[in-house]
């Protein structure tokens, strides 16, 4: 027999493409039990990524600055709610802080830590089948009945929020008769991070396809932003460290493709439904952070011996030439785009 849910607890505190990668389960939830109230728990600075889904009813945001003492508060106030289930998509020492004691039925996620661990320290792959995380939260609930849907992650914004971004597009100098492409050049980890030079080629290449190019990111990727800009200024429309997050994801509705790293962006890229070509370069499909459910291209190296040399991206590589990425081409990328452009039904440039 099926346990009924009336009233959950979801923890996730960060970051921007894992919060994303939880939507699918959110909405599985909700499909299996319409009538549970939903309370999902995220940092502040992520919250506006679920800020509008209409599969959460109470988002509690998360000071983390404010210590464990913050914590510990949060977690004396949520012994009130009486959860019949708590979910914790994150299990890190924070969430284990903010769910103690708040229900018996605790369903935490699977990590395949050790196989990722021997993979990156050993190159022994013991991942028989590649598990996407957003599938991976959804194991979470197989005692209630939740299954993947096929479905793609999402997020939600208003439509004032999407007029925004596309007045700024436009204040960057974008003109809505001409096909846009978005490149997302940023990444936390240096090698995750497609080398600025492959920007700059890959532009000329869109150039000479007829596009304009719009670039997303924050303000880390100023250096690439302004290689690419410089290519030709009149054409490459610089929106990094000038939208908020729900603005990027508005933004990226008006591109026909997006082009990223493995980045929280790359989820972002697949939740508004747009063809993306992601660039991977340290780590591998095997750890689940892939784009889901969506038209994709994933660009890396095989055959590598050091590769993967990381889970998560590292601050230079240790074997000084950067070869997972370095040898991944702008060419290989425009392919990549033709391919999926000839694929998707519907390539559109977005409604202006």
């Amino acid at each position: 027999m099926t346990p009924s849910l009336k009233n959950i607890l979801v923890l996730r505190l960060s970051s921007i493409g894992d919060i994303i990668l939880t939507t699918p389960f959110l909405r599985v939830l909700k499909h299996r039990y319409p009538g549970c109230t939903v309370q999902f728990a995220v940092r502040r600075e992520f919250s506006d990524l679920l800020r509008h889904n209409p599969h959460i009813d109470n988002l509690i945001t998360i000071d983390t600055s404010e210590g464990g003492n913050a914590l510990r508060g949060l977690n004396l106030a949520l012994t009130r709610e009486r959860f019949d289930a708590v979910f914790d998509l994150h299990n890190n020492f924070r969430t284990r802080v903010l769910r103690n004691g708040l229900s018996r039925q605790m369903h935490t996620i699977d990590k395949r830590a050790w196989r990722r661990l021997l993979l990156v320290t050993a190159h022994v792959n013991l991942y028989h089948t590649v598990v996407p995380v957003a599938e991976r939260y959804i194991e979470t609930g197989r005692d209630y009945g939740l299954r993947p849907d096929a479905g793609a992650p999402e997020i939600h914004f208003t439509e004032d929020v999407r007029g925004r971004a596309r007045l700024r597009l436009r204040a960057a100098g974008w003109r809505t008769d001409v096909p846009l492409v978005g490149l997302c050049p940023g990444a936390k980890h240096y090698t995750k991070r497609w080398p600025s030079e492959r920007w700059v080629d890959l532009a000329r290449l869109l150039f000479a396809r007829g596009y304009d190019i719009a670039l997303f990111g924050n303000d880390a990727d100023a250096d690439t932003a302004q290689a690419v800009r410089a290519v030709d200024p009149s054409r490459v429309h610089d929106c990094t460290g000038r939208l908020s997050l729900l603005e990027t994801a508005a933004a990226m509705t008006f591109c026909r493709a997006l082009f990223t790293n493995d980045s929280g962006l790359m989820h972002m890229a697949t939740a508004v439904g747009k063809p993306v070509v992601a660039i991977f370069g340290s780590t591998v499909r095997e750890f689940g952070f892939y784009p889901y459910n969506t038209p994709a291209a994933v660009l890396e190296v095989d055959g590598l011996a050091c590769r993967p040399c990381t889970h998560i991206g590292r601050a230079d590589c240790p074997r000084r030439h950067l070869g997972c990425l370095r040898l991944i081409t702008a060419g290989d990328a425009i392919e990549a785009l033709e391919e999926l452009m000839r694929d998707d039904e519907q390539p559109g440039t977005g409604s202006p």
